[in-house]
C-alpha cells in the first residue's frame, strides 16, 4: 500500500495537532479534519473536529466573513 507524501505530511500534523505537539489555527484544523474525512482516516477526522470544537473560532470566520459577500448582495456604488 502507497500513500502520497501529502497524505502521510498530513497524517503526521494531525497526530501532533491532536496530541498537543503542534499548534495551529483554527482554518489549518478545520483543512486537515476535511481532507482526512477525505481520505477515510476517521480517526484522524474525528480528533480534529474535537480539537477545532475546542478552538476560537471567532476570529478566523470574522476574517473569512469580512471578505465573503452574499451572491445576491449588489455590489457597494
Amino acid at each position: 500500500m502507497t500513500i502520497s507524501l501529502q497524505l502521510a505530511v498530513a497524517r503526521c500534523t494531525a497526530r501532533g495537532l491532536i496530541n498537543g505537539t503542534a499548534a495551529a489555527d483554527y482554518s489549518e484544523v478545520i483543512s486537515l479534519h476535511r481532507m482526512m474525512q477525505l481520505e477515510g482516516e476517521t480517526v484522524l477526522a474525528a480528533g480534529l473536529l474535537a480539537l477545532a470544537r475546542s478552538l476560537n473560532p471567532t476570529g478566523a470566520m470574522r476574517d473569512v466573513s469580512a471578505h465573503a459577500r452574499h451572491p445576491l448582495a449588489k455590489p457597494n456604488a
